[in-house]
């Protein structure tokens, strides 16, 4: 089978997809709407539209239609078996325009989660719901949400998390971490990830007198958290890594006692199962998205959405018990192997276009 997945180069999703697929014995190419300038994944990438086509540097998502023409051009001279389209909010779009007739559209996360309020988003992705073979959803409650908030039926429905390759991403043992109150966040500087309340809870801390640093490993749009961190004056407190190449990932996370994340909404986060997958103990966001992964005071804590308080207590807390960061670790370690390895999920996923084929 050739699977070609159109999705944006810059985006690990894509590439983490082609290379599972080919390890299941497939033909996967990733099909780039935008540039990108490092392909530390060594998949086949195949560039999609113009090479200076940036859209977050526009103001309107129209301009994505310039991708069209090539991309229809594309289907024609390659005519992949199936077209997967990462992102509803845009590749998804243009996929159920492609003139292909087995496309599968992803939802993700924010791309269904920032738009499902939108009379004209909830229409577009019914009429994608209704062009595709069917639609991808990383989590159940992305799925509910397509079901009960946009009205696509549930059986067109299909949910697999991305997975995360959990033969990589080994176990840390407890020993091996820094036990020096080291915190860790992987998650891009963007409003719905909420750094604002994480910096408030390390100012908490600090006032406290807690040992503990915080380093944020995301690159893109860093600007604003650091000056939420100038102002809370926490900068002795926080470092800014200039993102990392997947290869360092496994040493980033043995480098940490605990993750956090403060996301407003989710899908299926990736960063949550690689903290998952090498037992590095979790405090996240009691969100629908999460619940599924962290059991509270078992395998992590949960704290309220914008609660910088309660946050600043669980993750005092946390760092203050290596005996339950050692008992949780194996725990949280079954449940990625379980329920989020990634050549298991995307084994699902090509099942369902075996089917799709077959049709």
């Amino acid at each position: 089978m050739y699977i070609a997945i159109l999705t944006h180069g810059v985006s690990p999703f894509g590439h983490v997809y082609a290379k599972a697929f080919e390890a299941h014995g497939h033909v996967a190419e990733v099909w780039s709407m935008t540039p990108f300038s490092n392909n530390e994944y060594g998949t086949t990438v195949r560039m999609i539209g113009t090479s200076y086509f940036k859209p977050w540097e526009m103001e309107s998502r129209w301009q994505y239609l310039k991708v069209l023409r090539p991309l229809r051009r594309a289907v024609r001279e390659c005519r992949p078996d199936i077209l997967l389209a990462q992102f509803m909010s845009s590749a998804g779009f243009l996929a159920c325009l492609s003139g292909h007739r087995r496309v599968v559209v992803s939802a993700l996360g924010t791309d269904v989660n920032d738009r499902v309020g939108s009379r004209l988003w909830r229409a577009v992705f019914r009429w994608e719901g209704r062009r595709s073979c069917f639609v991808h959803a990383v989590s159940v409650a992305l799925a509910e949400q397509l079901t009960h908030a946009v009205g696509i039926p549930r059986d067109r429905v299909f949910v697999a998390p991305i997975g995360v390759d959990t033969q990589r991403l080994a176990r840390v043992e407890p020993g091996a971490r820094p036990n020096t109150g080291e915190i860790l966040c992987l998650r891009a500087h963007k409003p719905v990830y909420d750094h604002a309340t994480l910096v408030r809870a390390i100012a908490r801390l600090k006032a406290r007198g807690t040992q503990c640093h915080l380093t944020f490993t995301s690159r893109q749009e860093v600007e604003a958290t650091k000056a939420l961190g100038r102002e809370a004056g926490i900068e002795d407190r926080v470092a800014f890594r200039p993102g990392y190449e997947y290869a360092e990932l496994p040493a980033i996370l043995a480098s940490a006692d605990v993750y956090v994340s403060c996301s407003l909404k989710d899908g299926t986060s990736q960063s949550l199962l690689e903290a998952l997958s090498t037992g590095t103990f979790p405090v996240v966001s009691d969100i629908e998205a999460n619940r599924p992964w962290v059991q509270h005071g078992v395998n992590g804590f949960l704290f309220p959405v914008g609660d910088d308080a309660a946050l600043a207590d669980r993750l005092e807390e946390a760092l203050a018990r290596p005996e339950l960061r050692a008992a949780a670790a194996p725990i949280s370690r079954a449940i990625a192997v379980e329920k989020g390895d990634l050549t298991t999920e995307s084994g699902k996923l090509v099942a369902a276009f075996e089917r799709c084929l077959a049709k």
